[in-house]
């Protein structure tokens, strides 16, 4: 019976553990998703430059592109995000539960 109670506490601390680590490396990994953000964006709005300036009438083609060129970068946000997030993640988790066995031994 003590053992139980010992398992019920150490997965309480695990899930602990995981879900401090996971809103810290969300909070660390939004200054680098929001510069791939930007770099995604400054790099389509370029796209859109050149385009335009190959094109004589070019107005239309310009508005469109910059639109396009917006929805297509809102649309990998949530990937970006999720792959910085989770490399992140897994280290602060694995460098603490290595702290925790090492303690232990």
């Amino acid at each position: 019976m003590v053992k139980n109670i010992y398992m019920d506490t150490q997965k309480r601390k695990d899930l602990n553990l995981r879900l401090g680590n996971l809103i810290l490396a969300i909070f660390l990994a939004t200054v680098p998703t929001a510069i791939t953000y930007g770099t995604l964006s400054v790099h389509g709005l370029n796209i859109c430059k050149n385009l335009s300036s190959k094109i004589n009438d070019s107005n239309k083609i310009k508005e469109t592109c910059y639109e396009a060129s917006w929805d297509t970068t809102k649309s990998y946000i949530v990937l970006i995000g999720f792959f910085i997030t989770l490399p992140t993640w897994m280290w602060f988790y694995w460098s603490v539960k290595r702290k925790e066995i090492t303690t232990k031994i």
